[in-house]
This record gives C-alpha cells, sequence and structure tokens, in this order.
C-alpha cells in the first residue's frame, strides 16, 4: 500500500513545481524520478505504467509535472532553457530526498526529461543510479556527452522512425555505459507506429516488460 501525497517544491522564480508522490507504506529503499517530456505527462499511458511497475515491487514513486508546455518553454533561449531546467530537477532532487534516505535510484525520462537527467547525473546521489532512456535526444551532443562521462547503468528506448534516432550515436552510448537499447521498428517520437494501433500497444507491453526486467 502506498500514500499519494505532493511535495511542495519551489523551482524557478520560486514557482511550484507540480508533482505525485506516491509513498509506499513501509519502508522503502528504492527511489523512482519520472520525469516527463514536453506534452502534459499524465496523459502519457507508458509512464504510467511504468510508474505502476515500480509501485508494485515496493519502490516509492516521484512523478514530476514541470508544466513547461505552458510558458513557450522552446521560444526562449536555449542557455534559458537549461538553466531552468537544471534548477527545477536540483529543487525536486533536493526536497524528494529530504523525505527518506534511499539506497537504489532509478531515473526515467521521457524526451525533455532525458535533458533534465542529464542535469541530475553530476550529483552525488546519482552517481550509482540506473537510467531509463526513452525517447532520448540523441542528437544533442550536450547530453551525450554527459552520458558518456558519467556512464550510468542504462536502458535506452527510441523508435526507427523517431527525428531523434541516430544508430551510431545509440551504439557509442550503449558501449559507453555498457548498457541495453530497445529499438522499435517504425516507432515515432511518441514510441507509436502510425497507423498500427495494434501493433504500438504490443510495443508499450514490450517496452515496459523490457524496463521491468532491467529494474530486476
Amino acid at each position: 500500500m502506498f500514500d499519494k501525497l505532493s511535495l511542495t517544491i519551489s523551482g524557478n522564480n520560486k514557482q511550484p513545481i507540480p508533482n505525485t508522490y506516491f509513498r509506499q507504506q513501509s519502508a522503502a529503499s528504492h527511489l523512482c524520478v519520472v520525469l516527463p517530456g514536453y506534452s502534459p505527462p499524465l496523459i502519457n499511458p507508458l509512464l504510467q505504467y511504468t510508474s505502476q511497475l515500480f509501485l508494485d515491487r515496493n519502490a516509492d514513486v516521484l512523478q514530476v509535472e514541470y508544466e513547461y508546455y505552458k510558458i513557450d518553454f522552446f521560444k526562449k533561449p536555449a542557455a534559458e532553457r537549461n538553466r531552468m531546467l537544471s534548477v527545477d530537477v536540483t529543487a525536486v532532487s533536493e526536497t524528494v530526498f529530504a523525505q527518506r534516505e534511499y539506497e537504489h535510484i532509478t531515473l526515467v525520462g521521457k524526451s525533455l526529461g532525458t535533458l533534465a537527467m542529464g542535469h541530475l547525473l553530476p550529483g552525488n546521489r546519482f552517481r550509482k543510479a540506473s537510467c531509463v532512456w526513452l525517447t532520448p535526444l540523441l542528437t544533442n551532443e550536450w547530453l551525450r556527452s554527459q552520458i558518456e562521462q558519467y556512464k550510468p547503468r542504462s536502458l535506452f528506448v527510441i523508435g526507427t522512425a523517431d527525428d531523434f534516432y541516430n544508430a551510431g550515436y545509440l551504439a557509442e552510448l550503449c558501449e559507453s555505459t555498457k548498457g541495453k537499447s530497445l529499438v522499435i521498428e517504425g516507432a515515432n517520437h511518441g514510441l507509436v507506429i502510425p497507423g498500427e494501433v495494434v501493433q504500438s500497444l504490443k510495443a508499450m507491453t514490450r517496452i515496459v516488460s523490457t524496463i521491468g526486467k532491467f529494474v530486476a
């Protein structure tokens, strides 16, 4: 059993960062932090199923909802976007680690959330974290350099029809992290195979199952 809470997190310009914190009623040594993409996170079934996967394994789960889609985030200069993301995820980290001591950390990021993960990797608490990179922005040189420098235990999930997919970059990251990858043929940045509802659902099942094995 777990309690569903909301933590008070103050981010950029002291603005609150919406979140949902699922806290196990029994002691939990594992924390999963879910960092969504640009779109509203609550409409993403993959993130919801992934969160449930961790809850079923007696982990606490923090779902972050930084709501950048409400402020024209991508119209801001790149330096400002990076600063905002760094400030917000740092605030998230400091707040959640004030709740409990955790022995095991898993970061799950989708798209923009993979950039957020890149900002967290240098922190001491994340040096041994496991990382699930859902549709990572493989063409972003800064993100690749962060992954290659800190070499977290990693699982990369991406589709061949994703604009950010690059087989060469993916192979390099898997080699440097000794990580695993799951490439979904024909899937776009939403990990959906256009015009193939059943195949898209099968792909989601495959992704969740692969994450479960990675966590185990």
